[in-house]
């Protein structure tokens, strides 16, 4: 007689699922306001934008209610939707959001180097700052070749690394939606985006702060940075230098064009 074979028993899985067009739409939309392809108020279309992603308007509308729920777009009824703009009472309460976010991120990560440089790891502790030193380099040689945008990108890819840094993947979605909102916040400047002169500084300060494992510090550099920030995106005056693009201060809204159209 042949032995009764077991039951295999499996741990419990999620099933692998693929982006949906949702997703897709959804990422689109985000890259388009991040890069200034979409700037604050400008509107998004339903019936030329579907036809253009060559997805139905209710995949897009679902793509947009996302947006919406981040802060990325406004719904305004009878008018439709829009990118949102950051006036001076969002930009408070965004930097406040910001704060909570970034201040645990930076804090996480000192502790964790201080912990690896107390069990004598210093390799360790060099590797999780390396990225975050990478982009900081990265901001010094864009300042230097008067590319505004591209400091810009690598000052927000400092921030996001900062959050990756700490492991933990509230953290990190939480940080992918905000540097899409300072972005927003930096294009709705009435004087044209722009970085500090400085900035360069400012990493320097958080990162030595964190590679001495000194929370306290990190969070100061931190906390003087984003109220700087969002004092200069209320009033557009700034204590501080800041270095503009003015290729990038007017925009005529998107050009949407449907596909197969002349």
């Amino acid at each position: 007689m042949r032995p009764r074979q077991e039951a295999v028993r499996l741990p419990m899985m999620q099933p692998i699922r693929r982006p949906s067009i949702i997703d897709q739409a959804e990422l689109e939309l985000r890259n388009a306001i991040y890069v200034g392809d979409l700037r604050p108020g400008d509107t998004i279309p339903e019936v030329q934008v579907s036809k253009q992603m060559g997805i139905s308007r209710s995949s897009l509308r679902e793509a947009c209610q996302r947006l919406v729920r981040d802060g990325l777009l406004t719904q305004i009824p009878g008018r439709g939707l829009f990118v949102t703009t950051m006036d001076a009472e969002t930009m408070s309460d965004f930097v406040d959001y910001r704060l909570g976010i970034e201040m645990q991120a930076a804090t996480i990560v000192a502790d964790r180097v201080a912990t690896l440089r107390g069990a004598g790891d210093e390799d360790g502790a060099v590797s999780l700052l390396a990225p975050l030193q990478d982009a900081l380099e990265r901001t010094r040689r864009a300042l230097e070749a008067e590319e505004v945008i591209e400091a810009g990108n690598a000052d927000l890819e400092l921030h996001q690394l900062l959050a990756e840094s700490a492991r933990n993947r509230f953290l990190v979605s939480a940080m992918s939606t905000i540097v899409i909102l300072t972005r927003m916040g930096s294009f709705s400047d009435p004087r044209g985006f722009g970085v500090r002169a400085d900035i360069t500084a400012v990493h320097e300060a958080l990162l030595a702060a964190l590679a001495a494992g000194d929370g306290s510090r990190a969070r100061a550099v931190l906390r003087e940075a984003l109220q700087e920030l969002a004092s200069r995106l209320r009033s557009g005056e700034s204590e501080q230098e800041v270095v503009r693009d003015p290729d990038l201060l007017e925009s005529d809204g998107p050009e949407w064009t449907t596909i197969g159209e002349d």
